[in-house]
């Protein structure tokens, strides 16, 4: 609840505002277990059933006219009701699911399970899914055949399994259109009375139904060398069936936004590799322990499913990879003013270059330093054509956003009651372009008078004295117009190399006393430096942060962070 002063078109007056909250959630999990061993066979089983109920309410009055600010009830008020809204929501679902375990002598392992899940989210017609699961495990280093080579190669297990999982995370709780009632502000038909209104929701699909992933694994645990020497390989195919997203792009006519629909499926192809290291020895008498541990990963998406025949490059469209920039082609940036008149004449830039035209006379025209729009199929004027794959105009793709490469390198080493943990992680390729809202990226290109212009600025402009600078010429506020289209000139290599965390330990020795166990001090620092193609142009933005769609996509950093701290064990 809260009652105080407010502030309301303008005027301050007194006024009694109560929120009240009710949630009710109920959870009942139940299941049976049963494990027996036969011989060398061993079986494993387990069934049991999941149910979740919730239920929240939250009403909202407001009334003017507060009569006390110490006294807060609903009757010490005797103004205009402002507010008076109630919201509700409720879900439940229910599952049932089983596993049966079997391995035999511990070489031969087989795991089969499945879930069948109903929720309320969906209608009554498409309310349950079933979801199967099945693993299968070989150790062929257990065989007799293996054990020749044991000595080297002491490990070594194939793993192959396929499995499905079923996601009910729609974008609201019901699969039904809503009504809701509303208070015009301003508008009355007796002279006193608000007037009030109905207004109905955006369209839901009534076919709502699960979103279904399914991935197939093929898998390898390796060991050498007495298993210090380790190697994981992962190989993975994931199909999501029935995307939950927009349907297909109505026409404005339709008054309305398109429903979401179990409209796509998608496919994703990737791997992933770990290699490490882990050994101990003895050192002056001492034992020291050390180890690294490299891990490379890598997928590509792809849609196999959705209603776009056009192709329309506002959509999805089969055969599209996820995160691909469509975006323009530049030339570089014109070396004399009679270079950019000669483009002038044969070639209709406007539609890419409408910062240019927009500026005060006599700079309302292409000039020195001015970026060279390409224009790629020939039609002398540069744009988008129909927008589809087919006629994109002189777009092409020129990236893709999502990460590629993921990598990470681990290390520790302790001796002597010291310690030592280092943690690096990056990405090897991600495309960004900059919108026009990055203050940092395009400083006075953005704003006039920008609050932050970096110290290096001037020499990556374009200038008589500078033909081969960076950025075009200095014209204020272009980013908007001329900018807000993707291009290859400005677009961004994000690839990093990110020292994640440094962490530095010393353990005291303590003996002969029972108070303390044990007395560690240690230091750790999170974010302490990266590299990155991206330093070159824009040393200000942090390439993660871009990529991850932050404010303005270039705003606040990840923070350096030093922690000093003592464990102690009593």
């Amino acid at each position: 609840m809260y009652a105080g002063n407010g502030y309301t078109s303008g005027a301050i007056y007194d006024y009694y505002r109560e929120i009240r909250y009710f949630r009710d959630g109920h959870v009942l999990n139940g299941y049976l277990s049963w494990d027996q061993e036969f011989g060398r066979h061993h079986i494993g089983v387990t069934a049991g059933a999941n149910y979740d109920h919730y239920r929240s309410s939250q009403i909202t009055l407001m009334q003017s006219g507060s009569l006390s600010n110490s006294l807060a009830y609903i009757n010490m008020a005797n103004g205009e009701i402002t507010a008076a809204t109630e919201v509700n929501s409720a879900y439940q679902t229910l599952g049932f699911f089983g596993r049966v375990n079997y391995d035999f002598a511990g070489k031969y392992l087989l795991e089969v399970s499945g879930r069948y899940d109903g929720s309320s989210r969906f209608p009554a017609s498409s309310r349950w899914g079933f979801f199967p699961s099945v693993s299968a495990g070989w150790r062929m280093s257990e065989e007799a055949f293996w054990e020749p080579i044991k000595g080297w190669w002491n490990r070594s297990k194939l793993r192959l399994s396929y499995g499905t999982l079923g996601n009910q995370q729609v974008s609201n709780y019901y699969y039904i259109d809503t009504i809701s009632t509303k208070q015009m502000s301003s508008y009355t038909f007796n002279g006193t009375d608000k007037t009030s209104y109905a207004q109905i929701s955006d369209p839901v699909s009534d076919g709502l139904t699960w979103e279904t992933v399914v991935t197939y694994n093929l898998g390898l645990d390796l060991g050498f060398l007495r298993d210090r020497l380790s190697v994981g390989v992962d190989l993975y195919i994931r199909d999501t069936k029935n995307m939950l997203t927009k349907s297909i792009t109505l026409p404005s006519v339709y008054g309305a936004t398109s429903p979401k629909e179990n409209a796509a499926d998608l496919r994703t192809k990737g791997y992933e590799i770990t290699i490490g290291w882990r050994d101990n020895l003895k050192v002056a008498g001492r034992p020291m322990t050390y180890g690294i541990t490299g891990s490379l990963g890598d997928y590509k998406t792809t849609i196999t499913r959705y209603n776009n025949p056009t192709k329309l490059l506002t959509d999805y469209y089969e055969g599209m990879t996820l995160g691909e920039i469509w975006g323009y082609k530049i030339g570089g940036l014109f070396a004399s003013d009679e270079e950019a008149a000669e483009y002038a004449k044969w070639t209709d830039d406007r539609a890419v270059n409408a910062g240019v035209y927009n500026c005060v006379a006599p700079y309302n025209k292409l000039m020195a330093g001015d970026p060279k729009f390409l224009d790629l199929d020939g039609s002398n004027t540069i744009d988008s054509g129909s927008n589809t794959v087919d006629d994109p105009g002189d777009r092409r793709i020129i990236g893709n956003s999502l990460p590629r490469f993921l990598y990470s390198l681990r290390g520790d080493f302790s001796y002597f009651g010291f310690d030592v943990n280092v943690f690096f992680q990056g990405v090897g390729k991600c495309d960004w372009m900059p919108n026009e809202a990055c203050d940092y990226f395009w400083v006075t290109y953005r704003n006039q008078r920008p609050t932050f212009i970096p110290n290096d600025f001037e020499e990556k402009c374009w200038s008589e004295a500078n033909p081969n600078a960076y950025f075009p010429r200095r014209r204020s506020q272009i980013a908007h117009t001329s900018f807000n289209k993707a291009n290859d000139r400005y677009l961004q290599n994000c690839a990093y190399l990110r020292l994640k965390n440094v962490t530095i330990g010393y353990t005291l020795p303590i003996k002969n006393t029972k108070a303390i166990e044990k007395c560690r001090f240690y230091f750790s620092g999170e974010n302490l430096a990266y590299w990155s193609p991206m330093k070159k142009y824009c040393s200000s933005i942090d390439p993660e942060v871009a990529t991850t769609g932050a404010v303005n996509d270039c705003m606040y950093p990840y923070a350096k962070t030093f922690t000093f701290g003592v464990d102690l064990t009593f």
